[in-house]
């Protein structure tokens, strides 16, 4: 795949809701946007965090965010 400059967040999220939605193949949407299959679910996944982060609620985002930082000093650590 020809390699291309990063997305945009607008094509990052058009992106996301495209694979979201299920009109079009996976092939057809990283034909569109030129990115892989990897990346593509990449941003999806990405998006869908961000979805249940923001429908946890503070209380959910607190937890995630200990265990985002207990990852980061886990990989520093290890």
């Amino acid at each position: 795949m020809r390699k291309r400059e990063k997305l945009t967040p607008e094509e990052r999220f058009a992106l996301a809701l495209d694979l979201v939605k299920r009109e079009r193949s996976l092939e057809e949407i990283c034909l569109h946007y030129q990115v892989s299959h990897t990346t593509a679910y990449k941003i999806r996944n990405a998006f869908l965090d961000g979805g249940r982060r923001a429908l946890a609620g503070a209380r959910g985002r607190a937890q995630a965010a200990e265990s985002d930082a207990k990852a980061v000093l886990g990989k520093a650590l290890g």
